[in-house]
């Protein structure tokens, strides 16, 4: 019982960590390693691929769906619309050749910026952005990484619905296989 309710809410936890660029890997490689432990709880209890299956398909959606809908929720919630400088860009290749770009930032009133950077898809498109003055949503204790005011906040809602109907879902399977797992002990007495 205590694992169903436990899982669901350090994976949410876990993917709220992974959010900071700084603790990002620690995030998702502790969040991997509780959904292995979930997973073992669950099939402890009752090895059957019908129960099995879905909740590895909800623990992993728990640690992947829940990283944006958080750091947009933290933006939207906190986010103070901030005027920075592109001071210099980046560029880098992936293996099929494609060049994306990462931009550093610095706000316009001098005052410190965590994370000062912008990938690509968020705004930094190459070396003409190098002065260019833009407004970017900034969350001030420095936890989510600025991103652009425009990106659309529209599913935020459904996000959290859907993350909190994975949770209850994970609950209810796991306490269904404890259920299973002790009515088959009865009827072997």
């Amino acid at each position: 019982m205590t694992a169903a309710i436990a899982t669901p809410c350090a994976l949410i936890s876990l993917a709220i960590v992974a959010n900071n660029p700084d603790y990002g890997a620690l995030g998702m490689i502790t969040g991997f390693v509780v959904l292995v432990a979930g997973l073992g709880v669950v099939a402890g209890l009752r090895p059957t691929w019908w129960l099995i299956g879905p909740a590895l398909v909800l623990e992993i959606g728990l640690l992947v769906a829940s990283r944006p809908v958080v750091g947009t929720g933290v933006l939207v919630l906190r986010g103070v619309r901030t005027p920075v400088v592109v001071t210099d860009a980046h560029s880098s290749r992936d293996k099929s050749g494609r060049v994306s770009w990462k931009c550093d930032l610095r706000r316009t009133d001098g005052l410190p910026l965590p994370h000062a950077t912008l990938e690509g898809h968020a705004g930094c498109f190459g070396p003409s952005d190098v002065g260019r003055t833009q407004d970017l949503l900034v969350d001030p204790s420095g936890w989510v990484p600025p991103r652009t005011p425009d990106v659309d906040h529209a599913g935020l809602a459904e996000g959290i619905a859907l993350i909190g109907s994975a949770a209850v879902l994970f609950a209810g399977l796991a306490i269904a296989a404890g259920r299973l797992n002790l009515s088959a002990a009865g009827r072997r007495v």
